[in-house]
C-alpha cells in the first residue's frame, strides 16, 4: 500500500473522502483500515507536521501527544468518510406537489370521480337496449308427429310428421316507438350526467375558493403575530422606562400566544379542506395537494334576463325534463298502437317418411292475428296510464323551469350583495382599520395612547382583514353558484 507522506496530511481528508466514495458500503469498511494505517504512519513520522494552523496540540510526553493525534485524526476521517457516503445524513424531504389550477382540478374531477363512471354505465345500459327493442321477435321451430297409434310416445310408428317455423311480427311502428322511448331515456340519462357534473363542479369551486381563503387566513395570522410582536416590544420598552405597567407586557404576550394558536387551527382547516378536495376528484384523501390561484380578470354581471335566457339552452335539468316529456309522448303513441293487432306467420313442411324424414313436396302456411283483449280493457288502461305520464312530464318541465328561475334569482341577488360588501370593505373599512391601528401604535409608542385601545385597534384590523379575505372567497363562490344555476360548467379559457 502506498504510504502517504506526513506533509500531505493536511490534504488527507479530501483524498480519503474521494477514494472511499464507493457504491457498495462493504467496500467502504474495507477502506477504513487503510485510512487509519495511513494516519498512524503520518503521526509517527513527524509530530511537527501536525502543527498546522487551526490545530492545537496537547503538551505532554511525545508518546501521549502522538496517541492523541492518532485518535483525533482517525475519528475525524472515519466520520468524514461516513458522512460523504450518505450514512447519518438526514433524508431529503418529499418534493412538493405541483400546484393545480381550478381548470386542472375540474379535468381530474371529470376523469376520476367514480360517480361519473356509474352514471355513464347506466346510460350505456339504456343505449344497449335500443337494438334489442328494434330486433325481430325470436323465431320458433317445431316438429309435429301425427297421428300416433295407441300412445303419444309411440313416435316410431308415426303415420305422419311435419316441420314448423313460427315467426311473430309486431304491428308496423310499434318497435320503432319502443326504440324512440329508449333513445329519449338515454338522452335523459345524458342530461343527468351533465347535471351531475355541474353540481360537483360547483362543489369543487366552493372547496377550492375556501382553501384559497384559508391560505390567505394563514397569511393574515402571520401578519397578526408580527404586529403583536411589535406591540410586545413597545410594551417592553415602555415598561423598562417605567412608562407602562408590567401587566400590559403580559397581555401582549398572551395575545401573541393566542395568535400562534390560531395558526394551528387554520392549518387543521386547510388540511381538512385539502382532504375533501382530494376525495372529490377521486384521489386518496391523504395525498398532498397544492392549488394555484387563477388570475381574476374582474366580474361583469350580465342582466338577469340574459342569464335566464341562457339557462334555457344550457341547464341540464331543463334538457332532462324535455327528454322525459318526449319519452312520455312516445309512450302514449305506443299505447295507442296497442289497439292494432300483431301477426304470427307459420310455415309448415310435411314429410312422407315419418318419423324423421325430410322427403316430401307438401307445404303449408298459416297467418294468425293477435287481437287486442276483450272489450279493449287492457288497451284503454294503457292509454290512460300514458296520458297521466304525459301530464306529469309536462308539469315536470314547468316545475324544472320555475326551479331554475328561482335558483338564478337567488344566486344573482346573493352575488349583488357580496359585490356591495366587497366594495365597502375595500374602499372604507379596511383603510380605516389600517389607519386606526397605525395611529394607535404611534400614540402608544409615544406614551400618548392607551394599551387597551391599541389591542382593540389591532383586533379590529385583524377582523377586517379576515372579512376582506372571506368576502373575496364569498364573491368567487357566489359567481360559481350563479354559473351552476344557469347550467354553465366551465367558462372558456
Amino acid at each position: 500500500m502506498p504510504v502517504i507522506p506526513p506533509s500531505s496530511c493536511y490534504g488527507l481528508l479530501p483524498i480519503m473522502m474521494s477514494s472511499c466514495l464507493l457504491p457498495d458500503h462493504r467496500k467502504l469498511f474495507r477502506c477504513l483500515p487503510a485510512v487509519c494505517r495511513s494516519v498512524q504512519y503520518a503521526a509517527k513520522s513527524s509530530s511537527s507536521d501536525y502543527c498546522q494552523p487551526g490545530l492545537r496540540l496537547v503538551y505532554g510526553p511525545p508518546a501521549y501527544n502522538l496517541a492523541i493525534m492518532q485518535k483525533r485524526w482517525g475519528r475525524l476521517l472515519c466520520m468524514a468518510v461516513l458522512v460523504s457516503s450518505g450514512w447519518g445524513a438526514t433524508p431529503l424531504q418529499a418534493e412538493e406537489p405541483e400546484p393545480l389550477t381550478l381548470r386542472q382540478l375540474a379535468q381530474e374531477l371529470r376523469a376520476r370521480n367514480p360517480q361519473f363512471v356509474q352514471a355513464e354505465q347506466a346510460r350505456a345500459q339504456i343505449e344497449a337496449r335500443i337494438p334489442q327493442a328494434l330486433a325481430w321477435d325470436q323465431p320458433m321451430i317445431g316438429m309435429e308427429q301425427t297421428p300416433l297409434p295407441r300412445s303419444p310416445l309411440n313416435i316410431n310408428h308415426s303415420q305422419g310428421m311435419s316441420y314448423r317455423l313460427t315467426q311473430t311480427m309486431s304491428f308496423p311502428g310499434k318497435k320503432r316507438l319502443a326504440a324512440d322511448i329508449l333513445e329519449a331515456e338515454a338522452g335523459s340519462a345524458g342530461a343527468q350526467i351533465d347535471g351531475l357534473y355541474v353540481d360537483l363542479l360547483a362543489q369543487l369551486k366552493r372547496q377550492y375558493y375556501q382553501l384559497l381563503a384559508l391560505q390567505q387566513l394563514a397569511d393574515i395570522n402571520r401578519n397578526t403575530i408580527e404586529r403583536l410582536g411589535q406591540i410586545k416590544q413597545v410594551a417592553k420598552v415602555r415598561y423598562a422606562n417605567n412608562a407602562a405597567a408590567f401587566v400590559e407586557y403580559m397581555n401582549a404576550q398572551v395575545a401573541h400566544g393566542s395568535a400562534e394558536n390560531n395558526i394551528y387551527q387554520t392549518q387543521r382547516l386547510i388540511e381538512q379542506t385539502q382532504q375533501g378536495l382530494n376525495a372529490l376528484i377521486g384521489r386518496d384523501p391523504a395525498q398532498p395537494l397544492a392549488i394555484m390561484a387563477e388570475t381574476w380578470s374582474g366580474l361583469e354581471l350580465p342582466p338577469l334576463a340574459e342569464l335566464t335566457s341562457r339557462a334555457r339552452e344550457l341547464h341540464p335539468n331543463l334538457r332532462d325534463s324535455a327528454h322525459r316529456l318526449q319519452a312520455a309522448q312516445k309512450s302514449l303513441d305506443l299505447a295507442k298502437k296497442a289497439y292494432y293487432p300483431d301477426m304470427q306467420l307459420i310455415l309448415t313442411k310435411h314429410s312422407n317418411n315419418p318419423p324423421y324424414g325430410l322427403a316430401g313436396n307438401e307445404y303449408g302456411v298459416e297467418v294468425d292475428l293477435i287481437l287486442p283483449t276483450w272489450f279493449f280493457e287492457r288497451e284503454k288502461a294503457g292509454v290512460s296510464e300514458a296520458n297521466a305520464g304525459v301530464i306529469s312530464a309536462q308539469a315536470g318541465v314547468e316545475l324544472a323551469w320555475r326551479q331554475v328561475q328561482l335558483e338564478i334569482a337567488n344566486a344573482y341577488s346573493r352575488l349583488q350583495q357580496v359585490i356591495k360588501e366587497r366594495e365597502l370593505l375595500q374602499q372604507r373599512r379596511l383603510p380605516e382599520a389600517q389607519a386606526a391601528y397605525r395611529l394607535a401604535l404611534n400614540s402608544y409608542a409615544n406614551n400618548a395612547g392607551d394599551f387597551n385601545g391599541l389591542l382593540l385597534a389591532q383586533q379590529n384590523l385583524r377582523d377586517t382583514e379576515l372579512s376582506a379575505a372571506w368576502v373575496d372567497s364569498a364573491l368567487q363562490q357566489a359567481k360559481a353558484a350563479l354559473d351552476a344555476a344557469i347550467g354553465q360548467a366551465m367558462e372558456s379559457p
